[in-house]
């Protein structure tokens, strides 16, 4: 199968298009609603491009449903009407937190329906085409269309990630956990400095090594191995100190550093280094506050 739609030429979909056609595969077609958005994914993608989605569908063998999250089982129910699907055709959505069985209209057509989600951020085109390689894929849907499915992530230069359709929305938990939650817990390492005296652009240029090398510790050795810090060394009276500290000084942060304080205790039970006395007199803190 080589004919490919992208139906919603956004980000995403400009950037898998753009990279499965440098891998062979040909673009019969794209969709987007606005004609400035038309003009721009016709210049991109060199492939005719449509208002209406079952224009761009009939002639694809593979579709990517790339559209806003919320208006992608509208978007496929609205092609199953216009008569966009054929028997043996692979629909394919790419959101992260929905799983295949949005797509269901298409199977009543006789379709195939996958969810094909690229654990990576796309913030323009040729960022997106930068980070592709090595991207892992959460895949799931029909059996049928997996071997398909193989082949998409092979030519995108990326890994497979099976996952079930039941445990879809989870899968997406952990993605935004890692992803948006640990930008937002440096955005708070990053206000603590300011207040500190530390503009922005230095402390981040300063945590940076720190950060880099923190992963590649995470990958090397997972979790519990990486894990330092007070917690980790059982310093209460540390702990009381940031505590008291951020009552003074930032108080609605307070919260922020607790509750990750706390998740931190139980990993540094798992690694051994910390006695249950210990997390015991460090919770307290991390629970009542800092003052006596």
């Amino acid at each position: 199968m080589k004919k490919i739609a992208v139906i919603g030429a956004g980000n995403v979909g400009t950037v898998l298009g753009l990279a499965l056609f440098n891998k062979g595969y040909t673009l019969v077609g794209a969709v987007t609603k606005s004609s400035e958005g038309r003009a721009e994914a016709a210049k991109q993608l060199q492939c005719p491009v449509y208002s209406q989605p079952h224009q761009a569908s009939r002639e694809a063998e593979i579709v990517f449903i790339t559209t806003p999250d919320r208006v992608i089982e509208d978007v496929c129910q609205q092609m199953a009407r216009e008569g966009g699907f054929y028997k043996g055709q692979i629909v394919i959505h790419c959101s992260g937190a929905h799983s295949s069985e949005i797509l269901q209209s298409s199977r009543k057509a006789g379709a195939w329906a996958l969810s094909m989600h690229p654990l990576q951020t796309f913030p323009g085109t040729e960022a997106g085409l930068r980070a592709l390689p090595g991207t892992f894929f959460a895949v799931e849907g029909d059996t049928g269309a997996l071997p398909t499915a193989g082949d998409l992530v092979n030519a995108l230069g990326g890994e497979m990630l099976p996952i079930s359709t039941e445990m879809k929305t989870l899968y997406h938990a952990a993605a935004c956990v890692a992803c948006n939650y640990l930008t937002s817990l440096l955005d708070g390492a990053l206000r603590m400095y300011e207040q500190a005296g530390v503009s922005r652009e230095q402390a981040v240029k300063a945590l940076y090594p720190l950060i880099s090398r923190t992963l590649e510790n995470i990958k090397e050795a997972g979790p519990e191995q990486a894990l330092t810090g007070p917690i980790a060394r059982g310093d209460t009276t540390t702990v009381k100190a940031h505590v008291e500290e951020l009552q003074r000084f930032l108080p609605e942060l307070l919260p922020f550093y607790q509750i990750m304080g706390q998740q931190t205790v139980g990993l540094a039970l798992r690694k051994g280094t910390l006695t249950e006395t210990q997390a015991e007199n460090i919770n307290y803190y991390l629970k009542q506050g800092g003052t006596d």
